[in-house]
Order: C-alpha cells, then structure tokens, then sequence
C-alpha cells in the first residue's frame, strides 16, 4: 500500500495566499495572540 503524502504546499498556498488568513488572525482577538503562519506551517 502506498503512503499518503498530504498536499502541504497546496495548503499553505491556500491559507496564506487565497485566504491571507495571517491578517485575517491578526483581526481576531482570540486568535491573535494564538495563531500565526509558523504555527500554522507546524500544525500542518
């Protein structure tokens, strides 16, 4: 059976470049001290 490799760079494509999800943590209280792009990048 062949290993599942998940798309990673699709993903952080999809959050950073289409979402920009770094400004929109930035605006949400409870996140913006949480959640950042490299917390992001580990969690994937």
């Amino acid at each position: 059976m062949a290993d599942y490799k998940a798309p990673l760079r699709d993903m952080r494509f999809v959050l950073n470049e289409v979402f920009d999800v770094a400004k929109l943590w930035s605006e949400l209280p409870a996140l913006a001290e949480v959640v950042d792009v490299d917390t992001a990048a580990a969690i994937l």
